[in-house]
């Protein structure tokens, strides 16, 4: 007899081999008796929401909000955010309040938990190569949708191209490495399409950032494209990269789940085993209620320390 879909949703999934492999590997074991703090950084698309062609549609998989509004932002056992998009686009898609630090445009962003933004500066001489390349777009025909320019890079996504599209997102492809060569700036392809980008962006420069302002903390990395590389590569022997991703492939990475299930039994595992500095009940997302009530945080921190 098959389970209805909402009831199987309600328990989490057995762990499977990979998952106790993961946690129950020595880093893990450090964390989870506090010998040392730990520090959850995820990617976006593809680890924490499915891809889709509708950019601004990839709402995280079911479960996801609630296993992460659980989690602390600040302190021993926080998570970061990750990503390739720009910070102003995670935000309305992850919609939990409060929200974590977000590293956007591969390293480019930096949204601190206040909601400081730091961006990379990028000068006007690469902003009119970004015109000259999205100019090549046109001129080849394919959707202006598939185009998608960030403060720090210009990205052509072939996801959901038609096949006679595909050949035209090729020679764009050339024509943009013609550009790049040029200029200073790099062309990089990811899962999904390709970038023209400022050289010495990459996820590996958040990491780095984040091993260096924590060097007491195990770093443990969840991400699924090419462009995660960088970052698994930066953890060093300082952390664990997991890739998620269904199929594994070569990778830097010592581990891979599969989401969204073993992703998510993993998130709730940090929210229960995890030593975390605060603890904090979820909230609806972006619940007014909860956001305006007088005293709210002074309540919830003295029935935490009740």
């Amino acid at each position: 007899m098959n389970m209805p879909r909402g009831k199987a949703a309600q328990s989490p999934p057995a762990p499977s081999l990979r998952l106790g492999a993961l946690l129950n590997s020595p880093l893990m074991a450090d964390i989870r008796s506090g010998r040392r703090p730990g520090l959850l950084l995820l990617d976006y698309d593809g680890t924490l929401a499915p891809f889709t062609t509708q950019r601004s549609q990839a709402l995280p998989y079911p479960g996801v909000r609630e296993a992460l509004a659980v989690l602390p932002v600040k302190g021993p056992g926080r998570y970061v955010v990750i990503t390739g998009r720009e910070v102003a686009d995670i935000e309305p898609l992850l919609n939990i309040d409060p929200l974590p630090e977000i590293w956007g445009c591969h390293g480019g962003q930096r949204r601190l938990v206040s909601g400081k933004l730091r961006d990379a500066a990028v000068d006007e001489a690469q902003r009119k190569v970004y015109r000259a390349a999205e100019a090549l777009v046109r001129e080849h025909g394919l959707p202006t949708t598939a185009c998608e320019l960030k403060s720090c890079s210009l990205a052509l996504h072939t996801r959901g191209l038609l096949p006679h599209e595909l050949a035209r997102a090729r020679a764009v492809k050339s024509a943009w490495g013609r550009l790049a060569a040029n200029t200073n700036l790099i062309l990089r392809r990811f899962d999904g399409g390709f970038e023209l980008r400022v050289p010495g962006l990459d996820k590996g420069v958040a990491v780095r950032a984040l091993v260096s302002e924590n060097p007491e903390s195990v770093l443990v990395y969840f991400g699924d494209d090419s462009t995660d590389e960088d970052a698994f590569a930066a953890l060093a022997e300082t952390g664990m990269g997991v890739l998620a991703r269904p199929r594994w492939r070569k990778t830097a990475a010592q581990f891979r789940l599969t989401p969204p299930d073993e992703v998510l039994a993993f998130l709730d595992f940090w929210g229960r085993e995890i030593p975390h500095g605060t603890r904090r009940l979820p909230n609806p997302p972006h619940s007014a209620t909860a956001r305006s009530a007088p005293g709210s945080e002074k309540q919830m921190e003295s029935k935490k320390t009740s």
